[in-house]
């Protein structure tokens, strides 16, 4: 396991794909973390994308955008399509 690693739980791959994603997309406090579905004082509570692969991760964020929902709304109605073609060919 390299130092970036174990600092940061992220491969260097990783690491740079957000450092990348967060230069050239800076997050605006207040209204911007609000349409993204994080509520004040609850940003503790985030979805650990560090433990998603790299292509789920680039899904959402671009299923977030072009939807205006947060990645926790977009993988919730995957799970229920997921469960209703399950509950269908019970």
């Amino acid at each position: 396991m390299t130092e970036i690693e174990e600092e940061t739980g992220m491969t260097e791959a990783e690491c740079e794909y957000w450092d990348e994603f967060i230069t050239n997309n800076p997050v605006k406090l207040g209204a911007d973390l609000a349409r993204h579905g994080i509520k004040p004082g609850f940003a503790r509570h985030y979805l650990p994308l560090n433990e998603l692969d790299i292509d789920v991760i680039d899904y959402l964020r671009k299923q977030s955008v072009s939807s205006s929902k947060s990645h926790v709304q977009i993988i919730n109605e995957l799970v229920r399509e997921k469960l209703a073609v399950n509950a269908e060919s019970i």
